[in-house]
């Protein structure tokens, strides 16, 4: 299956995409030494920190090669919140500026902005958004929840805002496959373990249903509840205006959900008259300034990012991947690295998966043991998921923090396969197999499970399920009983997570960092240096990072936003492809999303 993603890739390499890469490269530094040195623009003294929300702010370094093309890197989701805490202590900065119409972060993720962003207010400082519109007619409510941190908010008068309710679909394909003659066999454990249920049920199963429920009744409590807080409004009067729907920005403004109709000129000129004096900055410029008269960082502090899906072995080097997966090779040497590393106090592993590979997930599970026994603090901090074998990486360290929207747990482990032998004969298409040995066509497409297949399949995952929640015991402090009865396959939110006992404390990146320091003996007001330590080696692509989108000419630029597109286009297809190769047991969750 992986054939047609070489196909691909040979395309571009065909075309010369490598050569046009060392070309662009040699024009940008001639111009760049040619004698002529660029003017650094001074620091102002008055700073409006300007905030787009807009930007898909990644977990951590890396992320698709090509996709949301730009010759700037992303910053990441703890570049953008380190920042707005810097910035709350800095007497040059006097106020924050954002824009936001559909910003792509999770709800966990908005979480982290909003509790940094009523830092920056409670030190006196104001926080201003503007939108051109919020969901524009349609359903937004994590949008607004975002949106309603800020103390002062805009809205262009011919925009909307969608605060609606909030929901999930599920789809059933097993009835439709049986059509072509594909069928989904699936062993799991977890009456709530749910992942393949798509292919082997024509309804949701009731397990499935309460999770699901519990979920989404979290995530819209804390979404009620917050912006009934930031409001100042009675969680009833926001549940009230959910019900209506989304509202024209007239009907947002007379219902106290938003403060100016304006376009953005207009607010632009309001800033500019309220803050007199002050120059618009961009974060990823702010990141980069020092901190006025701030004393040296005495202690390091090394951070490991996990995100995506788990496998094993090393990356894929094709620039259509998503290069935001876990792999268990280099990821063990980050960690081992950072273990062995006499200068890091102590590691945060920030985990945003929602897992996979059983082998793999278990193979980073024993190198933070073994940085635990070097005597390494290891602390984790959640993203939006770190479910089951995301769960699995994060439970034996020594302290977990996840935010109230995280979605963690799913304790349990699934395997099957997808069968096709009926889909073969209908299509009059035969097939004939030499083989050796009974147990040879026990993962082939084209036949079922036999009944001594089945009982191999359920023995070893009852050994995958007894070593999961064995760990998890070790991990959290509890018997396997009590760890049972909370697994099961099941997923919990952050705060639900709390009551189940397989987090320790709520809250985001900022919130795990303030106790790493506390752990290594500062204060949470001190100074550490974040050291980051990868678990991707940079390739040819990374050069591109170094240039900024002026310096490029206007036909390079077009040949990789294409280029781009195509990213989009393939990389699901790329990841859906290499699903259907996963053999052996599966930690994974089925994606959850609010809309």
């Amino acid at each position: 299956m992986r054939t047609f993603g070489f196909i691909v890739l040979g395309i571009f390499s065909g075309i010369g995409l490598l050569t046009l890469a060392i070309i662009v490269g040699l024009v940008y530094l001639a111009e760049s030494f040619d004698g002529v040195r660029k003017p650094v623009a001074a620091v102002p003294s008055k700073i409006v920190l300007a905030l787009d929300l807009d930007k898909n702010f990644v977990e951590g370094p890396g992320g698709p090669r090509f996709e949301s093309f730009s010759f700037k890197s992303a910053p990441t989701l703890q570049e953008t919140v380190i920042a707005i805490r810097k910035a709350k202590d800095d007497a040059r900065v006097v106020a924050i500026k954002a824009t936001m119409n559909n910003p792509s972060v999770g709800l966990a993720q908005s979480q982290e902005l909003r509790d940094v962003i009523a830092e920056f207010r409670a030190a006196g400082k104001p926080a201003e958004l503007f939108s051109e519109s919020m969901g524009e007619g349609s359903g937004a409510l994590p949008t607004y929840y975002l949106a309603a941190a800020f103390g002062d908010i805009w809205v262009q008068p011919s925009g909307s805002v969608g605060i609606a309710g909030i929901g999930t679909e599920a789809f059933f394909l097993k009835n439709f496959l049986a059509r072509f003659g594909i069928k989904g066999s699936f062993v799991a454990r977890g009456e709530y373990k749910s992942a393949p249920e798509m292919f082997t049920n024509t309804a949701m199963s009731e397990p499935n249903r309460e999770e699901t429920r519990a979920l989404l009744g979290s995530w819209f409590g804390q979404m009620v509840d917050g912006i009934a807080a930031d409001r100042k409004m009675t969680a009833d009067a926001v549940k009230a205006i959910v019900d209506q729907g989304p509202q024209m920005a007239k009907e947002a403004l007379d219902k106290g959900l938003i403060d100016h109709l304006g376009y953005r000129d207009e607010f632009d000129d309001a800033m500019k008259k309220q803050y007199q004096g002050a120059q618009d900055m961009d974060l990823g410029r702010y990141a980069r300034l020092p901190v006025p008269g701030a004393g040296a960082a005495t202690k390091r502090i090394g951070v490991i990012h996990a995100v995506g899906e788990i496998d094993s072995g090393g990356e894929d080097d094709s620039p259509f991947s998503d290069r935001t997966g876990i792999h268990s090779t280099p990821m063990v040497k980050a960690i081992r690295k950072a273990a062995d590393d006499k200068n890091i106090s102590a590691i945060i592993l920030r985990v945003d998966s929602p897992g996979g590979s059983y082998v793999a997930s278990d193979t980073i599970w024993r190198e933070i043991v073994r940085a635990k026994e070097a005597g390494k603090p290891v602390i984790v901090s959640m993203g939006d998921t770190a479910a089951s074998g995301g769960y699995f990486i994060a439970m034996p360290a020594d302290r977990i923090f996840a935010s109230p929207a995280t979605v963690t747990g799913s304790i349990g482990v699934f395997t099957g396969k997808m069968v096709i032998g009926d889909a073969l004969t209908k299509l009059d298409i035969n097939r004939e197999r030499i083989a050796f040995g009974d147990s040879t066509g026990m993962f082939s497409a084209t036949t079922d499970f036999t009944p001594k297949d089945i009982e191999r399949l359920n023995r070893t995952l009852d050994a995958t399920y007894a070593d999961f929640t064995g760990k998890a015991a070790q991990g959290r402090g509890k018997t396997v009983e009590e760890i049972d009865k909370v697994a099961r396959g099941r997923v919990w939110s952050g705060t639900d997570a709390i009551g189940a006992g397989l987090v320790d404390e709520l809250g985001g990146f900022l919130k795990a960092l303030d106790y790493t320091k506390t752990r290594i003996g500062l204060q949470a007001t001190d100074r550490v240096r974040l050291v980051e330590f990868s678990d991707s080696r940079e390739g040819w692509w990374d050069f591109l990072k170094y240039f900024d989108d002026s310096d490029v000419p206007d036909d390079v630029e077009a040949f990789f936003r294409t280029a781009s597109w195509f990213t989009k286009v393939f990389a699901p297809l790329m990841r859906e492809m290499n699903a259907a190769e996963a053999q052996g047991p599966q930690l994974y969750m089925t994606p959850v999303g609010a809309k």
